[in-house]
């Protein structure tokens, strides 16, 4: 991927989805159709090395869901070969898909220069002590005094509601 230039994700047509129930849900979906057809019309070098990593790390967390899990059963819950190579499987499939992703969407954030504001790091600071019921303050104590370990999460939102400003639902 040499520039911006070779990612398309304006003006993009997306399915429109109906007779769902939940306004949220509706949204979630509209917006991986939206992501998936961005990938699916770009074409891009995804490497390897990333691709492998993202697997290990999906294996070990795929390894402490199965111990904490198994922590109540007396027998052994571990992996036939059959089993785990159809794992690795749809694991890389889905490594690959979401460093694509993300390599898709640093593109779209550089070249439409998205930034996130001080502001906009407190708002997202303050909605989430909401949700998680906790005080500001400690959500401060796990993220940083200036909240900046968000930043990169509220970019990433920018870039997907850009694509989806930008698309067509037909």
């Amino acid at each position: 991927m040499d520039s911006i230039t070779e990612i398309s994700y304006k003006g993009i047509k997306v399915d429109r989805f109906e007779k769902l129930t939940s306004p949220k849900k509706l949204e979630r979906i509209m917006k991986d159709a939206v992501i998936d057809k961005v990938l699916e019309i770009n074409d891009i070098d995804v490497p390897k090395t990333q691709v492998d990593e993202e697997v290990k790390m999906m294996l070990v967390e795929y390894n402490h869901r199965l111990r904490y899990e198994s922590m109540g059963y007396a027998g052994n819950m571990e992996l036939e070969q059959d089993d785990l190579e159809e794992l690795l499987v749809k694991f890389r499939a889905e490594a690959f898909k979401l460093i694509k992703t993300k390599l898709i969407l640093e593109e779209i954030i550089k070249a439409e220069n998205l930034e996130v504001t001080q502001k906009e790091l407190e708002e997202e600071a303050r909605a989430l002590s909401e949700r998680q019921h906790i005080s500001i303050d400690l959500v401060k104590d796990f993220l940083g005094e200036n909240f900046e370990s968000l930043k990169g999460d509220l970019l990433i939102n920018k870039a997907i509601d850009l694509i989806c400003d930008n698309a067509e639902f037909i």
